[in-house]
C-alpha cells in the first residue's frame, strides 16, 4: 500500500467518525467530550508524518497501532452501525446508539484482550515428528524453533524476552533454529536485547535465516541506507555467534550419520515484498544425495509453490504467519485464506512445520499465543 493511500484510508477510518459524533449524536455536548472523542485520531495523526519521515519510525508505528486498534477502528464501525440502523433500518435514535456503542465495544474489548491476554502469554508447543529417512545417530534430536520475534513491536519489554529466552533454554534444545524477522523495522531495535540474546545456547549451536522484515523492506530507510542497515543486523547476529544460512547449507555429524540444515533468503508469493534473492537450488548445493535435510524458509507458502515440487526436502521450518489463517498484505479476494497457516502440514513423507512466532509488526500480536516450538526427531521404523 502506497503512503499516500495509507494516509487516506486512516483519516477516513478516523475523521469521518469524529464528524458524525461532533455533528450528530454528540453536536450538544460539552467541548471538552468532543476532545475526547477526537483526541486519539489527533494523535493517529501526529503518528502520521513521523512514520512518513522515517522519525521515530518504531516507536511511531507502535503508538498508531494502539490508537487504531483500540479507538479508531471500533469508533468507526460503531458509527457505521449506527449510521445504518437509522438512515436504512429506521431503528430509531437510541437503539441506533446502543447498536453503535456495542459494536465498539466489543471491537476495542477483542484487539484489547490480544494485548493484554495474548501477545505476552508464552506457550510451549511440544511435538514429535517421525521420518523413515531420519539417520539413527540423530533419532530424538531436540530442536528448538524460534521466529517472529519482531523486536521493535515489544517496545522495552525486556522481561518478556527474558522469558523466551529462559524457556528455550530450559527445555535443553541441542539446536536451535531462528526462522527469521529478528526486528520490524530498523537494525536498532535489537540493541537493547543483544546481552539478553546472547544468553540462547545449544550444543549443536543456534543457526538463523532472515524473515521479509530483515531486509528492512517495510521501514523508512532509502535504498542506500536499507543496505546497511541490512549488514548492520547480520553483523549483529554474528556477533551472538549465531549462524547464518543465506542460501547455504551446514551438515551436522554424529559417528558416520549426518544430516543437513539449510536457510533460504526469504522467497514469497506476495507481489508487495521487493525481491531478495531467494535460490533454493543455491541453498540446497553441495548436500550429498540422499542427505536427511530440514529446511528453513520463512515464509509458508514456499513449501508448496517450490519447495515440494522442486526438491527432496524431508522437513521444512517457517513462521511469518504469527498463526493467522488469512493474509494482512497483499490480499487477493481469490487467495486471501493461507494455506498453510500455522502447525504441521504433511505431503506423503514430507512436513512443513509453521510456527507461531513470538512478537508481531504491530505494537501487539493478532495471531495466536506466541510460541517456544520444541521438536522431537524420531526415526520411523519401517
Amino acid at each position: 500500500m502506497k503512503f499516500r493511500t495509507f494516509i487516506i484510508f486512516f483519516l477516513l477510518l478516523g475523521v469521518l467518525p469524529d464528524i458524525y459524533l461532533c455533528t450528530g449524536p454528540a453536536a450538544g455536548a460539552l467541548t471538552v467530550w468532543k476532545m475526547c472523542i477526537c483526541l486519539p485520531t489527533l494523535g493517529v495523526l501526529v503518528c502520521l508524518p513521523l512514520i512518513g519521515m522515517g522519525k521515530r519510525y518504531t516507536d511511531a508505528v507502535n503508538v498508531f497501532s494502539y490508537l487504531s486498534f483500540i479507538f479508531e477502528a471500533p469508533k468507526f464501525f460503531g458509527c457505521l452501525l449506527a449510521a445504518i440502523c437509522l438512515h436504512l433500518i429506521g431503528a430509531g435514535p437510541t437503539v441506533s446508539a446502543l447498536v453503535g456503542l456495542g459494536t465498539g465495544i466489543a471491537i476495542a474489548g477483542t484487539f484489547a484482550s490480544y494485548i493484554f491476554l495474548v501477545s505476552k502469554h508464552l506457550r510451549v508447543n511440544d511435538l514429535e515428528l517421525s521420518f523413515p529417512s531420519l539417520p539413527e545417530g540423530f533419532d530424538g534430536l531436540r530442536i528448538c524453533q524460534l521466529s517472529d520475534l519482531h523486536l521493535g513491536s515489544l517496545g522495552r519489554a525486556r522481561k518478556y524476552v527474558r522469558r523466551v529466552i529462559d524457556t528455550a533454554n530450559a527445555l535443553s534444545p541441542e539446536l536451535i533454529l531462528f526462522t527469521g524477522d529478528l526486528v520490524s523495522f530498523e537494525s536498532k531495535e535489537a540493541d537493547a536485547y543483544l546481552k539478553d540474546l546472547s544468553r540462547l545456547s545449544a550444543p549443536l549451536g543456534i543457526i538463523a535465516i532472515r524473515g521479509n522484515h530483515d531486509y528492512m523492506m517495510h521501514g523508512p530507510q532509502s535504498e542506500e541506507m536499507r543496505g546497511k542497515d541490512m549488514q548492520r543486523l547480520l553483523d549483529m547476529e554474528r556477533s551472538l555467534g549465531w549462524k547464518l544460512l543465506l542460501n547455504g547449507n551446514i551438515l551436522l555429524q554424529r559417528g558416520s550419520d549426518r544430516i543437513a540444515i539449510a536457510g533460504v533468503e526469504n522467497i514469497s508469493v506476495n507481489p508487495f515484498f521487493v525481491p531478495t534473492g531467494g535460490d533454493l537450488p543455491k541453498a540446497l548445493e553441495g548436500i550429498p544425495e540422499g542427505t536427511f535435510t530440514i529446511l528453513m524458509s520463512h515464509d509458508p507458502s514456499h513449501w508448496r509453490t517450490e519447495v515440494l515440487p522442486a526438491s527432496n526436502v524431508e522437513l521444512t521450518l517457517s513462521g511469518h504467519t504469527h498463526g493467522l489463517p488469512f493474509k494482512t498484505a497483499g490480499t487477493h479476494l481469490a487467495s486471501w485464506r493461507l494455506r498453510e497457516s500455522h502447525g504441521v502440514y504433511t505431503e506423503g513423507a514430507r512436513v512443513l512445520h509453521v510456527s507461531h512466532g513470538l512478537g508481531s509488526g504491530f505494537a501487539f500480536r493478532l495471531g495466536g499465543f506466541p510460541r517456544v516450538d520444541i521438536i522431537t526427531l524420531k526415526r520411523q521404523s519401517n
